[in-house]
C-alpha cells in the first residue's frame, strides 16, 4: 500500500510495487513524482527525513537528510543587508543546502531493489509531458502570486498572467536533472554539474549559498526518538526534527488521559490535548537544535516529564506556555508498507510554499527556505552559524508494538505536524477509527498566523458549536475556520493489521491525494 497528497504520485508508488520493487523504491518513485507534480510543497532544492523499517532486520532507520547553512551565511553577513531577521522570500531566505537528493541516494544504496534510472521514469515522464495543476498548487499560486512574481524564472515556470498559475505544469529541464541525477548518481547533485548550477545562480542573485557547501553535505543515519503511547513505541526523528514535540504530548495525553473518560471532539478531549501540545512546544523550543551540539532533548522524554506535565493540566482553563513560533508549511507526507512487510514513512519539504520563491532555471528547481528559522540575535539554540542545521519541522512518524510497525503515518503543516499527530494517533490507537476515518476528523491547531498576532487555537467549523462553546468557557481563544482546511495539514496513514494480514491506509481529503493498495 502506498498514501500520498497527489494520486499520480501514489499511483507511481503502487506500479512500482506491481513491477516487483520494495518499499524503498516505491516511495522514492513517490517522492521525485511529487517534486513534479507538488512543486509549491517539495522538490529537489528541498530536505527529507525518514523512518525505514527492515524487515530482515527487525530494525527501524532514521535518517537526517537536513541541509546546513552556508559557509557564507553569518550573523555578520545580515546584519550588513541591515536584517535583523532572515527574510521569508528571496534570494537572501535561500541559505540552506537542499537535501532531498543525498536522503534519496541513502535510501536507495542500503535498501533499494531497482536501478534510480528505474525509479525517478515517472517523475521524468511527467515533468517532460506536463499535468495539470492540483487545487492546492492552484491556490498557492494565487496566494503567492506577488512573491513568485518577483523571480523571473518562477514567474515564467509556475504563473499565468502574472496573478494565477498556470493550467498545465510542464518542467523540462527539471525533467533532464531528474535524468541525470538518475543516470550518474548523487555525485551529479551535490559535487559536479548540480552543485555547479546551483552555486552560480545562487552567487548571481545574492545567496550565500556555494557549490562549496554542497561538496560538504552529508546527511546521516541515526537512531529514531523514542516514546510510550497507550501500549505502543512512539518512533520518529531526533534533533533537528522537532518530532520530540509529538513525543511529549502523546506521553503526557496518556498520562492525564488515564482512567479520564474523554469522547474524541468532546471540549474536554479537545482541551487537554491543546495543553499538552503547549506544553511539548515549550519543551521542544528549549531543546531542538542541530544534532551535532548534544542531547539535551533527551530528558523531555522521561516519564517523569510527561508525568509533571500532566499535573499542570487544568480540565476547566488554560494553562502553559502562552507563546508559539509561526511556522506555516509546505511539505509533503507519504507512506508504504510492501508485501515483504518493509515500511517507510517519509517526508521532504521546500518549508513554506515554494520554498524562498527563487528558482534555479537550469535546473527547474526551487530553493528552499528552512533557513529563516534559524535566530540572528545571537542568542538561544536557534542563532546562525555556518555548516549548522536549523530548526526542522519534518517528522516522520511511525506506532511500533512488540518491535514491529503496526502505524505508520504523518503530515504536513509545520508548527502543526505533532498536533496532528496526537490527534490521528489517539483516534486510531484510543478510538479504534481506521485509519480514514481518524483523517476525516475535524481538527484543530494551536498556533499563531502572523509574527505580531496572539497564538490561537484554530478550528474546523465541523467539530461543531458545543464543542466551540466548550473550549471558549476554558479560556481558549478560538477561530473558527471552514470545514475543511488545508492549514490543517495533508495527512497520511497506513495501519498494519498482523494479524489478519490486512493494510488499512487512509489519505487526507485536504489534499489532492490517495491511499493505493495492491
Amino acid at each position: 500500500m502506498v498514501a500520498a497528497p497527489h494520486a499520480l504520485a501514489a499511483q507511481a508508488g503502487a506500479a512500482m510495487l506491481e513491477g516487483g520493487g520494495n518499499a524503498a523504491d516505491a516511495i522514492l518513485s513517490v517522492a521525485a513524482t511529487l517534486s513534479v507534480v507538488y512543486p509549491h510543497m517539495t522538490g529537489i532544492g528541498g530536505d527529507a527525513f525518514f523512518l525505514y523499517y527492515d524487515a530482515r532486520s527487525g530494525r527501524v532507520y532514521a535518517y537526517n537528510g537536513s541541509g546546513a547553512a552556508a559557509n557564507l551565511a553569518t550573523q555578520e553577513h545580515y546584519a550588513a543587508l541591515g536584517h535583523t531577521h532572515i527574510p521569508e522570500r528571496g534570494p537572501h531566505a535561500a541559505l540552506t543546502v537542499p537535501g532531498t537528493v543525498d536522503a534519496w541516494f541513502a535510501l536507495h544504496e542500503r535498501f533499494g531493489s531497482r536501478s534510480m534510472e528505474q525509479i525517478l521514469a515517472p517523475a521524468v515522464s511527467y515533468a517532460r509531458q506536463g499535468v495539470p495543476a492540483a487545487p492546492s498548487v492552484a491556490r498557492a499560486c494565487r496566494e503567492l502570486a506577488a512573491a513568485l512574481s518577483a523571480d523571473p524564472p518562477a514567474t515564467q515556470l509556475v504563473l499565468r498572467d502574472g496573478s494565477a498559475g498556470r493550467a498545465l505544469l510542464e518542467n523540462p529541464r527539471l525533467a533532464d536533472a531528474l535524468e541525470k541525477i538518475g543516470r550518474e548518481g548523487r555525485r551529479w547533485f551535490y559535487e559536479a554539474e548540480g552543485a555547479q548550477v546551483i552555486g552560480k545562480h545562487a552567487e548571481r542573485i545574492g545567496s550565500p549559498l556555494r557549490a562549496e557547501d554542497l561538496a560538504a553535505h552529508r546527511g546521516l543515519y541515526c537512531e529514531p526518538a523514542g516514546g510510550q503511547f497507550f501500549g505502543y513505541e512512539s518512533l520518529t526523528t531526533p534533533p533537528n526534527s522537532q518530532g520530540l514535540a509529538l513525543l511529549v504530548a502523546q506521553q503526557t495525553y496518556q498520562a492525564y488521559a488515564r482512567e479520564k473518560d474523554l469522547p474524541d471532539g468532546s471540549p474536554a478531549q479537545v482541551h487537554a490535548a491543546a495543553e499538552c501540545v503547549r506544553l511539548a512546544v515549550a519543551d521542544r523550543d528549549a531543546v531542538v537544535t542541530d544534532p551535532m551540539l548534544g542531547e539535551e532533548w533527551r530528558r523531555v522524554l522521561s516519564e517523569d516529564n510527561a508525568l509533571a506535565h500532566a499535573r499542570r493540566i487544568r480540565p476547566d482553563e488554560t494553562s502553559g506556555p502562552k507563546s508559539v513560533r509561526q511556522d506555516s508549511g509546505g511539505t509533503c507526507y507519504f507512506a508504504c508498507v510492501d508485501a515483504h512487510g518493509n515500511c517507510v514513512s517519509f517526508i521532504q519539504s521546500l518549508f513554506h510554499h515554494f520554498g524562498a520563491a527563487v528558482l534555479v532555471p537550469e535546473l527547474g528547481m526551487f530553493l528552499n527556505n528552512r533557513g529563516i528559522s534559524f535566530d540572528l540575535s545571537g542568542q538561544g539554540v536557534r542563532q546562525l552559524v555556518p555548516r549548522r542545521r536549523p530548526f526542522h519541522t519534518l517528522m516522520p512518524c511511525m506506532l511500533v508494538r512488540d518491535g514491529k510497525p503496526a502505524l505508520v503515518y504523518g503530515s504536513m503543516g509545520g508548527d502543526a505536524q505533532p498536533q496532528i499527530g496526537l490527534q490521528i494517533s489517539t483516534r486510531i490507537v484510543v478510538d479504534r477509527e481506521d485509519p480514514q476515518q481518524a483523517i476525516e476528523r475535524p481538527r484543530w491547531r494551536w498556533t499563531r498566523d502572523a509574527p505580531d498576532k496572539t497564538p490561537r487555537l484554530y478550528v474546523e467549523a465541523r467539530i461543531g458549536q458545543a464543542c466551540i462553546a466548550g473550549l471558549r468557557t476554558r479560556g481558549h481563544d478560538v477561530e473558527v475556520l471552514g470545514d475543511w482546511e488545508e492549514s490543517m495539514g495533508h495527512a497520511s496513514a497506513i495501519w498494519i493489521d498482523r494479524a489478519e494480514g490486512v493494510l488499512t491506509g487512509g489519505c487526507d481529503p485536504r489534499s489532492d491525494g490517495a491511499a493505493v493498495g495492491i
